[in-house]
């Protein structure tokens, strides 16, 4: 019996299409479970030639999934080399091949999570967003040209690196714990740019003074010599803790914070 290979290009194909349809069938019962399944055509067609076998090996993979999708494509790469090892006569079953997609969803996302939202996303943002304040159309194009070009790249590494080296390979660095690190690390990083972002671009100041004869007293001035950016420091804490603590929508916070800057400005509080 020859031994079934998927191609580099089969490969590239799968992977290629979860890259760009990944999110485009989302559903509330199957979350990208008919996306995973439509990455996986390219793997199924090369290994199994019976439509028989076509057909379960599509509907066993439109089963609920749900993963950041750019770290998360180290599964499609684990699940491709489990699909080639079952079309070689390994004792692999339906059961086998989704519980180890499950069984990595859970640390993936919170690893995928912690590192593009929380932590790449931002720091690009903060990048982008200085270079608008100076260059103008620059910022918008820096963030639209390397954002996709960084998670291309990392996104296809993984996927061939979950190809290669299988279940083990990914095991191991979780439990290693070192993973565990870098995100922690990644995480300060993404704190201290939001932290940097912020106080370079939230500006709130008041015009409050007190008069006494010749004495004029600011209470700007007065702040600025406490602490620089006292009040601009404090807006931040109150979105804080409205977003954090009393679990506000983003949207209630931005409306809260429009009329507050209204009826501040109306009362010549700033």
């Amino acid at each position: 019996m020859e031994t079934k290979k998927l191609s580099p290009k089969t490969l590239f194909k799968s992977w290629l299409t979860w890259f760009f349809f990944n999110g485009s069938s989302q559903s509330g019962e199957r979350m990208q479970g008919i996306a995973f399944a439509h990455s996986m055509i390219p793997i199924i067609k090369e290994l199994y030639q019976k439509e028989e076998d076509i057909k379960n090996a599509l509907k066993r993979h439109l089963v609920l999934f749900n993963v950041e999708p750019q770290i998360g494509s180290v599964i499609h790469g684990v699940t491709a080399a489990l699909e080639e090892q079952r079309a070689n006569g390994a004792d692999i079953d339906d059961d086998t091949i989704n519980t180890v997609k499950v069984a990595l969803m859970g640390p993936l996302s919170g690893i995928g999570d912690t590192l593009v939202p929380g932590t790449l996303i931002p720091i690009l943002l903060a990048i982008a967003i200085g270079l608008t304040n100076t260059l103008g159309l620059v910022g918008p194009l820096f963030y639209v040209v390397v954002y996709p070009t960084l998670t291309f790249i990392y996104s296809w590494y993984l996927y061939k690196f979950g190809y290669q080296t299988g279940i083990a390979g990914i095991e191991n660095i979780i439990s290693s714990g070192k993973i565990h690190s870098l995100t922690d690390s990644l995480s300060v990083l993404g704190l201290l740019v939001m932290g940097a972002l912020s106080a370079t671009y939230v500006n709130v100041s008041t015009p409050l003074k007190y008069t006494s004869g010749k004495m004029v007293l600011s209470l700007q001035e007065v702040l600025d010599k406490i602490m620089p950016g006292l009040l601009p420091l404090l807006v931040i804490g109150i979105v804080w803790y409205l977003l954090s603590i009393r679990k506000k929508s983003p949207l209630w916070v931005m409306g809260f914070l429009f009329i507050f800057a209204l009826i501040g400005v109306a009362i010549q509080l700033f």
